[in-house]
């Protein structure tokens, strides 16, 4: 494995200070016949845009390296300092940057994934809704190449409601009546464009409402958009990994709802 670090605020002169560090697949010796044409998977940590979790970081670029793919977790910016677009225009640029990178790291650039968690799942959801009309489509007067390939969307906040400070947040306003907040309530702006979707949650979660999960999941069905949706009976909210490595309590180690990792590396792995 070789983990490198880059500064995407930096490369594409967006304020902040993203970084994205990059799980790599020795492609070069020994290992080379066994490392090309990787998928990747960004990984967007939650934190209600107010911090970025660790615990929804690195484990899960992890997890997803040892299934075969390259992994990237992103940090992005976040409040006070940082409103919308910010986050949004950061996850857009490292989709970018994976695919323009995808050669020199034996990526598929056709096979570019984003996996969010919490806000970081309304991130991803807002990348998969508004990539082809993205609110800063060009840096450094290039043109983003931001489309993910599938999205998988882990206990996500979508609506307003589902988790008020995530948009508070996200806008630095009390007042989540106004029509730039309200647009980016999620269910409202699926389209049959959106990208195959993979979403879990838990019924158990009282932090984010799991009826997020559910009425994205209706969007998507109404929009025909591949989707497989997963509401698993047990586990509070933030469980990650669902085992010792992200997880103190008994509602973070869940051995059913581990396995949505395979299910989502099984559902990417079957699309076309």
């Amino acid at each position: 494995m070789e983990i490198v670090t880059i500064n995407l605020s930096e490369l594409y002169g967006i304020e902040g200070n993203a970084t994205l560090k990059c799980f790599l697949h020795k492609n070069t010796g020994e290992m080379a016949p066994y490392n090309q044409n990787l998928p990747a998977m960004i990984v967007a940590p939650g934190g209600g845009y107010g911090f970025v979790s660790e615990r929804e970081g690195d484990p899960i670029a992890v997890d997803f390296f040892n299934r075969h793919y390259n992994a990237y977790v992103l940090t992005y910016s976040i409040a006070p300092d940082y409103r919308y677009p910010t986050a949004l225009t950061q996850l857009a640029a490292a989709v970018d940057w994976v695919k323009k990178n995808a050669q020199a790291h034996s990526t598929d650039a056709s096979k570019v994934y984003a996996v969010g968690f919490s806000a970081g799942g309304h991130l991803v959801a807002s990348l998969a809704n508004f990539c082809d009309n993205l609110p800063v489509p060009e840096l450094k007067g290039q043109k983003l190449d931001a489309r993910p390939a599938a999205v998988v969307l882990s206990y996500p906040v979508i609506y307003v409601d589902s988790h008020t400070g995530s948009f508070k947040n996200l806008f630095g306003t009390e007042d989540l009546t106004r029509p730039e907040v309200q647009a980016m309530s999620l269910e409202r702006s699926v389209t049959p464009k959106n990208p195959p979707t993979f979403l879990w949650t838990t019924a158990g979660d009282t932090c984010v409402n799991p009826m997020a999960t559910v009425l994205y999941t209706a969007e998507l069905l109404k929009n025909k958009v591949k989707v497989e949706s997963h509401i698993f009976a047990d586990g509070e909210h933030g469980a990650a990994c669902c085992d010792e490595r992200t997880g103190l309590y008994d509602y973070q180690i869940l051995p059913e709802a581990k396995s949505w990792t395979y299910f989502a590396d099984k559902f990417l792995k079957g699309l076309k």
